[in-house]
């Protein structure tokens, strides 16, 4: 800002000699003696087309032609700064009294240019005067200003344009209209602004309590209300420009991200309700020269979620945010469901399987950070938390969450989950959860409300793609589940076995189980599991097969026995659960209960047929033969001894 403000004063200190001798030298000596005069005060080469003329009415002042003002010398660019006409009013009679009163100053369609080089250098940087090595530090050692004042300056059709050459990147701000008040040099000063940048229009209303303080270089006093679209900033605080600084209260209301995001010349995230569609931000604030932007005391509007504490932002190449926020009941169900209500409609999701939309996880990409969030409860829509602590940390694209406090579902929940958007998308979970109630938590993540019961739960799953299906598709991993005493809804197993009947599921059915466990391996979205174990008070089971995750379908098979006492006890029977999740199928394996019941028929025949055979070879050979399985040694030694009696009697019969 410093160079502004020694360019403006450069061509006020201009206005004061030119007037002062307009009715005494002819406009080529006033136009040299203003150009010398703004050259000592600002280092650079001021250039006066056409004539200055003297103006009587309405005011007393000078009108120029088009003025430029030289670039750095490094430049290739052309002029700092160019305009169609300057025109300058001041008040004569305070003028005769050794003061210079400015009644009107206006510039028509300025054009200024900033750059900054491939080596750090920039062309605002003005040269100190010869004639004093410090008035670089204080735009006001130009001339005594003591008695300045100043009605109105006005700056019409005006363009800034910002060039860097390191990143080679062009930024406009363009149709720009100003007005700056200033009544008493060391007294307020406003000022109202309106400009447009990539397309959108900005606005901007500021008073200064102290203005020659502020030129100065010191902390002043500012009042300041932003507009950007339908987006709306307001600041309370104080203001300094060597170096350039602010801090205070600020209130903002950023309902319009298109507007905010155009100004960059990006598109607008589509941000889910509940996660900042609309922003507002109140709090203490700082900014320095730095790019470090500090927020204390904060209060954090998104959509209807209000959270409070301390944020840091560096801005940078890579921007770096480092927040510790806060916050009573949150509500991002909008943000996991895709609207209100969704939540309440579980099945219809199991019935039509996993969505396809695409995962849009471009934010991550755009900054890092690490963020401490303490929340007394998060409704997710497809998960209600109680009382959360989480650190998350965000490095070019890949987000750790770190659960150091997490009560769900009547239990608690520890361990990490991580998104990775380098080179696509993919997540991992590696949770244990101990003392969970899985009817809600299987309802909301399976749609299914069968398995009444607490439980631990433990999974390190692995999943890649980008979007729902195909991270369920491809889920990895392993897990184990613990289940204590509960009932499975919609199916009796005790009523099946007892009936050797199938027909016993649906509504109103049940089973009570002391408990279950298992443990399961997954690939490609496909969960096996061998070594399922249920104790009931009526039977016991065991139980294998898999479970479709991508698919959402079932193949597993129960077998089951009821306990001694009970009708058909000690039959294991085994039953096959099949189907989708919305729908699963029960059905008794009727071949192999027929193979069970037929067991001791094929025993009790197999071991008469064996009686029969055994006294069939013991009638013809006169041996003793108790079982079959003696037979082939009865018979050896049988055959072995009549071989024998053969050879004695032939060999007697020789003799």
């Amino acid at each position: 800002m410093r160079w502004l403000f020694r360019i403006f004063f450069g061509l006020f200190a201009l206005a004061g000699l030119a007037v002062a001798v307009l009715f005494l030298l002819p406009a080529d000596r006033i136009a040299k003696l203003a150009a010398d005069q703004f050259e000592s005060a600002t280092g650079r080469a001021l250039a006066i087309g056409g004539d200055i003329r003297p103006t009587l009415w309405p005011e007393l002042g000078i009108s120029t032609g088009a003025v430029s003002v030289a670039n750095a010398a490094w430049s290739e660019n052309g002029p700092m700064l160019r305009a169609d006409r300057l025109s300058i009013g001041v008040d004569m009679a305070a003028l005769w009294g050794g003061d210079i009163r400015i009644t009107r100053i206006e510039a028509d369609a300025p054009r200024i240019l900033l750059e900054a080089a491939a080596d750090g250098r920039t062309n605002w940087d003005l040269a100190a005067p010869a004639s004093s090595p410090d008035a670089a530090a204080d735009p006001g050692a130009t001339a005594d200003l003591s008695g300045f004042s100043l009605d109105k300056a006005i700056i019409t059709d005006a363009r800034v344009t910002y060039l860097d050459h390191s990143s080679g990147s062009r930024t406009e701000l363009g149709d720009l209209d100003a007005a700056l008040h200033v009544p008493e040099f060391r007294g307020a000063a406003d000022l109202q602004l309106s400009a447009a940048m990539n397309g959108q229009r900005l606005s901007l209303d500021m008073r200064v309590a102290e203005f020659a303080a502020l030129l100065s270089g010191g902390a002043v006093p500012v009042i300041a209300d932003a507009a950007v679209g339908g987006s709306k900033l307001g600041f309370d605080g104080l203001a300094g420009l060597q170096p350039f600084a602010v801090g205070g209260q600020i209130d903002a209301d950023i309902s319009d991200r298109s507007a905010i995001f155009g100004l960059a010349g990006l598109a607008a995230p589509d941000v889910p309700a509940g996660l900042g569609r609309r922003i507002g931000l109140g709090g203490d604030v700082t900014f320095d020269e730095s790019g470090r932007i500090t927020l204390r005391n904060g209060t954090i509007r998104l959509d209807q979620n209000v959270l409070g504490g301390a944020v840091d932002v560096l801005l940078a190449d890579r921007p770096s945010v480092t927040a510790d926020l806060t916050a009573g009941a949150l509500d991002f169900t909008a943000a996991t469901t895709g609207g209100a209500g969704a939540a309440d409609e579980p099945e219809a999701g199991a019935a039509t399987g996993w969505p396809r939309d695409p995962i849009d996880v471009g934010a991550l990409q755009a900054l890092d950070a690490q963020i401490k969030l303490a929340a007394e409860s998060i409704d997710l829509g497809v998960a209600q938390l109680g009382r959360t602590r989480l650190l998350t940390t965000l490095d070019r694209g890949r987000a750790v969450t770190e659960i150091r406090e997490l009560a769900a579902y009547g239990g608690a929940v520890g361990g990490s989950f991580v998104v990775n958007s380098r080179g696509g998308l993919s997540a991992r979970a590696n949770l244990k959860g101990n003392g969970l109630a899985l009817q809600p938590l299987l309802q909301q993540m399976a749609g299914s409300d069968r398995l009444l019961a607490g439980g631990d739960v433990a999974v390190n799953l692995l999943a890649v793609g980008d979007d729902m299906a195909a991270l369920m598709n491809s889920l990895s991993g392993e897990g184990s589940v613990k289940v204590g005493q509960g009932e499975l809804r919609g199916l009796d197993l005790v009523g099946m076995l007892r009936n050797l009947d199938a027909s016993y599921v649906g509504e109103g059915q049940k089973t009570i189980f002391d408990s279950i466990s298992a443990s399961f391996a997954v690939e490609n979205g496909v969960l096996r599991n061998d070594d399922l174990k249920l104790t009931a008070p009526l039977l016991d089971a065991t139980g294998k097969g898999t479970v479709g995750i991508g698919a959402q379908t079932l193949d597993y098979r129960l077998t089951a026995a009821l306990l001694e006492g009970q009708t058909n006890g000690g039959l294991k029977i085994p039953v096959m659960v099949t189907g989708s999740w919305a729908d699963p199928r029960f059905q008794l394996d009727l071949e192999a209960l027929a193979r069970q019941e037929l067991a001791d028929d094929v025993e009790e025949l197999k071991t008469k047929a064996e009686e029969v055979v055994v006294d069939k070879l013991r009638d013809e050979l006169g041996v003793e033969v108790d079982t079959l399985d003696d037979v082939e040694d009865v018979l050896k030694q049988e055959l072995e001894e009549r071989a024998r009696k053969g050879l004695l009697e032939m060999l007697s019969g020789n003799n």
